[in-house]
C-alpha cells in the first residue's frame, strides 16, 4: 500500500494512499502501551470519523487499535465510580461508532494479531473483518466478573444468531480465525499482513458505493429459551454479569439501535460498580496473571527441567506425567510392577487421543508427547534426573520408603517434591541427606484440567530449591501459590474443614438433601456429601488418621464416618455412601441416615450457605496469622482454583471483605456453640472493631503490624 499523508496522533498513525484508502494503525511505544483505553479509543474514533468525511477518502482500513490482549480493568473500575461522567463518555463514543457503521462508505477491520476483549468489540463495528489465519478470536471476560461492552454485545447478536454468540460472550470461548470465519465473524483470512491489507483494499474499492452491512439474524424466542435456560439453572443469580449480559440481549431485540446501546451501557456500568465484579477481576485476573509471571524475581535460576522421574503411576502421576510430556520434558513413569506404569501411561493416550479429536493437538504432536514417557518398575531405568516427584498413597512410612530408594537418581541440581496432599514436608525430608533440596508440590486431580500448584516449603526448603519449583510449575504451564508447612498446608486443610462442616450439620438432624443443596446454591459446583462420596469416606479417614490431633467436632465426624465405612457406605465405589448409586443407569439418590436425629425447626437456608462458607473463610485467616498463608491473594487463588470456592466471593478473604469483616465475625459467634472449629483468634475481633478490610479494592491491605495480632 503505497501511502500518503502520514498523520500522527498521540496513539495513531493514519495514512491515506493515492486511491484513497486510509490505513489507521496504532503507535507502539510505552506510553501508547499502558494508555487509557477509553481515551484511545475516543481518538480512534474521532480519526476515522474526521477521515470518512474527507471526499478523497474511499474507505478506512484499521489494525487492532489496542496493544495486547489486556484490558485496563484496573483504570476501567475507577472510571465507572464517577458514574455520570462515564456514562456520558461511553454514550458519546458508542454512538459516534454506530454513526460510522452506518455510514456508506465502507470499512475494514484487520485483526493482525489475537483480537481479545476490548479489540474484538472494536472490530465488531466494521463492515468487513478479516484475519490472519494464526490468530485467537473471543471474550474472556465473563471469567473476570464482566461481560463485553463497548457496543459488543450488541453488535455481535446483529451479526450472529444466539446460539453462535451466546458460547462467546457468555462462556468466554476462544476460536480460531477458521472457525470464526465459518460462522460469519470474520469475512475473509490471510496468511500474512501484506496480503490482508491487499484484500482489504481490494474490498474497499469494490464496495464504494454500497452500503454494506448485512442483515440482523431473525430472533428466535424459543431457541432463546432453549440457549439460557441451563445457563441460568447453572448460574442461579450468584453472578450479576451472567444475568445483566443476558437482559441485554433480551431487551435489545425490540428496542432501535441507539436505546440498545443505552441499555447495554446501564448493565456495564451497573456491572462494573457491583463488589462482586471487583473481587472477581482482583483474584481470577490480576492474582492469576502476578502468580504466572515470569518475570517474579523468585524464578531467575538457570535451572533447566529436562528429565524427569514419577513415582506412583495413578491418576495423580499419570496426569503429571501427561502434562509433563505435553511441556517437551522427557519422564519416567514408575509404580511397581510395568504393568501398573504402562497402565498409567494409557492415561496420556486417552487424553491426547481426545485433544486430537477436539482439534487441540494434531496426531503427530501427539506421538512425539507419548514418546517422552517411559513406563518402568525399576530405579535403575533412571539415569540421572533433573527432578523427581512422589505421588504414591498418602502414607508417611510409603513416601519415606520411596523417597529413600530414589533420591540417589537425583543429579547434583535436581530436587525432590512430594505430592502429598496433607502430611508435613519437613517430617517427610528427613529422608533426605539434603533436605534443602525437598519441596512440596501440590497438584490437583484431574492434573491435566486443574491448573493450581500449591508449593509448600518445608522449614529446611532452600530459596534455590523453591525458584526450580515455581520456574517448574510455570514450565508445565501451570499456577502456582506458595504456602509454608503444616498439617493439611492451606487448601487440604480448608477443604476439610468444609467437608467436616457438612457432616457436622448431618448430625445436627438437618437433611443430608438440603445441604448438598444449599451448597450448590451457594455457588460450589458440587455439594460437601457428595464429594465425600467422590473421594471415599475410606480415603477421608485415612487423611486424618496421619493429623497428629483431632479436637472434639473433628472426632465426632470420624467416628460417623467410620461407621459409614463399617456398614459398607465408602462412597460412590462401594455403590453406597452419602448418595444410593444405581449400577445400570449411573443414577444417584441422596440418602438419609434413619439413625440421624432429624430438627423440627429447620435453619434458614442461608445459615448452611454462611456455615459453609465462612467455615474455611475463619480457618484460612488462622492460616495467615499462623504463617501458613503469606499474602490473602494465595488463600483466594487456592481456594477458588484448587477446591472450588465460588468464584463470585473472589476467594476466602474477599467473601469476609463482601460480608463486612464485624457482620462475619458476628455469624461465627452465633455458630461458636457448634464446635471447636468456629473459635475465633482474639485478633480477628480486633480487625472486625476497627472496621478492617483486607483489600482496598484491587489492592491488598495485608500485612498489617503482626505485633498487634
Amino acid at each position: 500500500m503505497d501511502k500518503i499523508n502520514p498523520i500522527y496522533f498521540t496513539y495513531f498513525l493514519s495514512e491515506r494512499d493515492e486511491q484513497g484508502v486510509v490505513l489507521i494503525s496504532p503507535l507502539i511505544s510505552t506510553e501508547t502501551i499502558h494508555g487509557n483505553d477509553l481515551e484511545r479509543l475516543e481518538e480512534f474514533v474521532t480519526i476515522i470519523r474526521d477521515q470518512i468525511n474527507l471526499n478523497e477518502v474511499k474507505g478506512i482500513i484499521f489494525k487492532n487499535p489496542l496493544i495486547g490482549q489486556a484490558i485496563n480493568y484496573d483504570i476501567l473500575l475507577k472510571q465507572a465510580l464517577d458514574e455520570n461522567s462515564f456514562k456520558l463518555r461511553l454514550k458519546s463514543l458508542l454512538s459516534n461508532f454506530n454513526d460510522l457503521n452506518q455510514q456508506k462508505k465502507p470499512i475494514v477491520g484487520l485483526m493482525d494479531s489475537d483480537c481479545i476483549s476490548l479489540q474484538l468489540s472494536t472490530q465488531l463495528w466494521a463492515h468487513c473483518r478479516i484475519a490472519l489465519e494464526q490468530i485467537k478470536i473471543g471474550f474472556p471476560e465473563v471469567n473476570y466478573g464482566l461481560f463485553p461492552g463497548f457496543g459488543a454485545t450488541i453488535q455481535i447478536t446483529e451479526i450472529l444468531d444466539a446460539q453462535d454468540a451466546l458460547p462467546l460472550v457468555l462462556q468466554a470461548k476462544i476460536i480460531t480465525a477458521q472457525k470464526a470465519k465459518e460462522i460469519g465473524l470474520i469475512d475473509l483470512i490471510s496468511s500474512n499482513i501484506d496480503h490482508a491489507i491487499f484484500l482489504a483494499k481490494t474490498w474497499i474499492l469494490e464496495h464504494v458505493h454500497e452500503q454494506a452491512r448485512k442483515p440482523t439474524p431473525p430472533w428466535d424466542e424459543a431457541q432463546w429459551d432453549n440457549l439460557t435456560v441451563p445457563i441460568k439453572k447453572r448460574n442461579l443469580g450468584i453472578k450479576p454479569n451472567i444475568d445483566n449480559c443476558m437482559a441485554v440481549i433480551y431487551q435489545k431485540h425490540n428496542l432501535s439501535k441507539q436505546e440498545a446501546l443505552r441499555i447495554e451501557i446501564a448493565y456495564f456500568i451497573q456491572t462494573l460498580r457491583d463488589p462482586i465484579t471487583c473481587s472477581i477481576i482482583r483474584t481470577q485476573y490480576f492474582g492469576i496473571n502476578e502468580a504466572t509471571k515470569a518475570t517474579d524475581p523468585l524464578v531467575h535460576t538457570p535451572f533447566e527441567l529436562q528429565r524427569m522421574a514419577i513415582l506412583g503411576a495413578g491418576m495423580m502421576g499419570s496426569g503429571i506425567a501427561f502434562e509433563a510430556a505435553r511441556s517437551g520434558i522427557d519422564v519416567i513413569l514408575k509404580d511397581v510392577t510395568l504393568q501398573q506404569a504402562e497402565q498409567g501411561k494409557k492415561y496420556a493416550e486417552k487424553v491426547s487421543a481426545k485433544w486430537v479429536e477436539l482439534g487441540k493437538m494434531n496426531e503427530e504432536k501427539r506421538q512425539a508427547l507419548l514418546s517422552r514417557i517411559s513406563p518402568t518398575d525399576q530405579t535403575k531405568d533412571f539415569g540421572e534426573v533433573d527432578l523427581i516427584i512422589e505421588a504414591v498413597f498418602e502414607d508417611k512410612n510409603l513416601k519415606a520408603a520411596v523417597s529413600t530408594e530414589t533420591l540417589p537418581f537425583l543429579n547434583n541440581n535436581g530436587f525432590f517434591a512430594s505430592n502429598t496432599t496433607s502430611l508435613p514436608i519437613s517430617e517427610l525430608a528427613l529422608v533426605s541427606p539434603k533436605p534443602e533440596n525437598f519441596i512440596g508440590m501440590h497438584f490437583f486431580s484431574p492434573v491435566d484440567r486443574m491448573a493450581l500448584v500449591e508449593i509448600i516449603r518445608g522449614k529446611q526448603t532452600s530459596e534455590q530449591t523453591l525458584s526450580k519449583a515455581l520456574k517448574v510449575v510455570r514450565q508445565l504451564g501451570k499456577i502456582p501459590i506458595v504456602v509454608h508447612d503444616g498439617p493439611a498446608f492451606f487448601t487440604s486443610r480448608i477443604f476439610f474443614n468444609y467437608l467436616l462442616e457438612a457432616v457436622t450439620m448431618l448430625l445436627e438432624g438437618i437433611p443430608a438433601s438440603l445441604i448438598d443443596e444449599q451448597a450448590r446454591n451457594a455457588g460450589f459446583a458440587v455439594g460437601p456429601l457428595a464429594v465425600l462420596d467422590e473421594i471415599s469416606l475410606s480415603l477421608m479417614l485415612h487423611v486424618y488418621d496421619q493429623l497428629p490431633h483431632l479436637h472434639l467436632s473433628q472426632r465426632r465426624c470420624y467416628d460417623y464416618l467410620k461407621k459409614l465405612v463399617d456398614s459398607g457406605r465408602n462412597g460412590r465405589k462401594s455403590n453406597r455412601g452419602f448418595y444410593d448409586y444405581e449400577i445400570a443407569s449411573g443414577k444417584k439418590t441422596i440418602w438419609q441416615d434413619s439413625n440421624l436425629p432429624t430438627l423440627t425447626t429447620l435453619p434458614e437456608t442461608i445459615n448452611i450457605q454462611d456455615r459453609l462458607l465462612h467455615v474455611m473463610a475463619l480457618d484460612s485467616y488462622r492460616c495467615l496469622i499462623e504463617g501458613i498463608l503469606d499474602r490473602p491473594i494465595d488463600g483466594d487463588i487456592g481456594a477458588t482454583l484448587g477446591i472450588g470456592y465460588p468464584i463470585h466471593t473472589g476467594g476466602v478473604f474477599g467473601h469476609i471483605d463482601q460480608v463486612g469483616l464485624q457482620k462475619f465475625v458476628n455469624d461465627c459467634q452465633r455458630f461458636e456453640r457448634l464446635g471447636e472449629q468456629w473459635m475465633i483468634p482474639t485478633s480477628l475481633h480486633q480487625l472486625a472493631a476497627e472496621n478492617f478490610t483486607f483489600y482496598l479494592g484491587l489492592q491488598s491491605n495485608w500485612p498489617i503490624q503482626k505485633q498487634n495480632l
